[in-house]
């Protein structure tokens, strides 16, 4: 429901600025709006790689329509058209998973820093018992498929609904580390010293340290 109106409140509010501006000064606001969204976003996502790519042209593409599009109903339907505006904003979806992921921390800040552990050991020793299965699994893994489980624990990790979720995430996220690690110790030193997020992707500097090793 909610894209059918940005759909319908997009292609409204890019009718007006078009009425009201011309087809030309539309087009023109569109591409510079999506030029200067293409490098900021590719500067905050670039150090994702090519998986980045597809996010980096839909953010682009969407606010390149929607910048003139909310301007032309601003500007066509004052008041009314600020709370549209407003309304679908505050309601965006990424908004809403920022903030009730914002107030899961701050309401259980043990976990949250359980989340920002620097890299340990691996626990894989016999007298360890179940922490021997998960490391043999990630063994399994190629580089580009660790990478992958990484950055998707992430977003799993966004969307835990209990402590005792987290704090199993937490440790999974802690393994992919340690196998980091233990495969590229270098790749790994130089992602964390670059301001490594924990969204972020180490791949290009995994396969950066091979290179200079091989």
């Amino acid at each position: 429901m909610r894209s059918y109106c940005v759909y319908l409140a997009t292609t409204v509010g890019l009718l007006c600025a078009i009425v009201s501006w011309g087809l030309g000064g539309v087009v023109i606001g569109a591409v510079v709006v999506a030029t200067a969204t293409a490098v900021l976003t590719s500067s905050v996502w670039g150090a994702d790689g090519r998986s980045a790519v597809p996010k980096i042209v839909r953010v682009t593409v969407a606010s390149g329509l929607m910048t003139p599009a909310a301007v032309g109903l601003i500007g066509v339907f004052k008041f009314a058209g600020v709370l549209m505006v407003l309304i679908l904003a505050v309601t965006t979806p990424a908004l809403v998973s920022r903030i009730k992921s914002r107030r899961r921390t701050t309401e259980d800040p043990p976990v949250a820093r359980l989340e920002s552990a620097t890299p340990r050991v691996p626990s894989t020793s016999p007298g360890n018992g179940p922490a021997v299965e998960p490391a043999r699994e990630l063994d399994a893994l190629d580089d580009e498929a660790l990478c992958w489980a990484w950055r998707r624990s992430f977003r799993l990790l966004e969307a835990a609904r209990s402590a005792a979720e987290r704090l199993s995430l937490v440790e999974e996220r802690q393994r992919y580390l340690d196998e980091l690690n233990r495969r590229s110790p270098e790749g790994l030193a130089a992602w964390l010293a670059s301001g490594a997020r924990a969204s972020g992707n180490p791949l290009p500097y995994v396969y950066d340290a091979r290179r200079r090793a091989s």
